[in-house]
């Protein structure tokens, strides 16, 4: 177990021992136009979502071969992973008339498609997975226009702990597990490149993005808003926290840990006591439940709306069909009543609140004071002195 994790759990046998919550030492508020008002909406948008590295996918949903269509950040992107196993971002474009070389539309959440390459519907022109201009139909009519400047525009990518980050502009190559700032450990004790995606879900919701994220950054509202469905199994608010430059990873306790508390030797004895929950700057939450992981990605598409991206990840040795119905159920009650019933839909009723104008901020009490620290680091990569770590 890494030092830092092994830290947090001492603190959190503190709390067992002591009974006393671990709060902020101030109150604070939010400025309710952060959550309704245009402007500083796009200020987000190129701050943050134009340069930030941000989670586009788990590791398992790109196999070699593949190619996996990803919109979620206002561009339309393409992840691939060719037969040298590395994963790849490009523009999902085409370099001959800008068509998009493959269909992130859909019902469904897109998934990766196999292929040996990325062909235009248009007018054929096929690249490599790493990029490059395979063929041009009818090559001999473009005279003058070398092939060599028609490869696919790649966008900074990297793979670190089953994540694959890209980020959405164009730019300098970046390290992932710089840019998690040591929490990548914590992410491969728990064994997360190893997970499995068993469902995923892609729905917009009426709710400013950092309205979901706020919700995950205190335990404050368990006791109320969750009563009858996952309350039981916890305490009331309690928990400790450790910062890693602008993330977090929380251990949030369970009623087990003031029942009886072991060091736990892998994941499953962990979560027994505490769910584990990481934010990994800005917009990216892992869940860990007892045997499973909620991995969520919370993006803008506008002011008033947040794209909801929930991956349910189990592991490995619990994905064939005599497991299936047990996750079915487990996904139909943390997505469909823990998530959709009571955390969206509490976000989609305040920003309704906010926008009636009847507050002019948001308070935050010394349980809260999570949230307040993810808005300062909102606000400082918009001024510009919060910069990613990227190696």
């Amino acid at each position: 177990m890494p030092a830092t994790l092994a830290d947090m759990l001492q603190r959190l046998d503190n709390v067992r021992l002591t009974g006393q919550r671990v709060m902020g030492t101030e109150t604070g508020t939010v400025p309710a136009g952060h959550y309704i008002d245009p402007a500083h909406w796009q200020r987000e948008q190129e701050a943050i979502f134009h340069q930030w590295p941000v989670i586009a996918a788990h590791s398992s949903e790109l196999g070699v071969g593949s190619a996996l269509p990803f919109d979620a950040l206002g561009a339309p992107i393409v992840l691939t992973r060719s037969g040298d196993g590395r994963a790849r971002a490009f523009f999902n474009v085409c370099r001959h008339r800008g068509m998009a070389l493959i269909s992130a539309e859909g019902p469904e959440p897109a998934k990766a498609k196999p292929c040996r390459s990325l062909v235009c519907p248009y007018h054929g022109w096929a690249y490599e997975l790493d990029g490059r201009l395979r063929h041009r139909l009818h090559a001999e009519t473009f005279d003058g226009i070398d092939p060599a400047t028609l490869n696919l525009v790649e966008l900074p990518y990297d793979e670190a702990s089953g994540l694959i980050f890209v980020k959405r502009s164009p730019g300098a190559a970046f390290s992932a597990a710089a840019f998690l700032q040591g929490l990548d450990t914590h992410l491969q004790w728990l064994g997360l490149a190893d997970m499995k995606v068993f469902r995923k879900v892609d729905r917009v919701y009426e709710a400013n993005w950092k309205l979901t994220v706020d919700a995950f950054l205190e335990a404050y509202h368990i006791r109320v808003l969750h009563r009858d469905t996952i309350y039981p199994f916890f305490a009331d608010a309690h928990t400790v926290n450790m910062h890693a430059g602008p993330h977090q990873d929380s251990l949030v306790a369970r009623r087990t840990a003031f029942e009886a508390f072991e060091t736990p030797r892998d994941r499953y004895a962990l979560c027994k006591l505490a769910t584990p929950t990481q934010l990994l700057f800005p917009n990216t939450f892992l869940i860990w439940h007892p045997d499973y992981v909620s991995l969520i990605g919370m993006f803008s598409p506008a002011p008033n709306k947040v794209r909801w991206v929930h991956t349910m990840l189990i592991p490995p040795d619990r994905t064939g069909d005599d497991w299936r119905e047990h996750w079915e159920k487990t996904f139909r009650l943390i997505e469909e009543t823990v998530f959709q019933r009571e955390d969206i839909a509490t976000a989609v009723a305040i920003q309704r609140g906010l926008s009636s104008g009847a507050n002019v901020c948001m308070h935050a009490g010394r349980l809260e004071t999570e949230v307040l620290r993810f808005h300062r680091g909102i606000d400082a990569a918009i001024e510009g002195t919060l910069v990613p770590a990227v190696g």
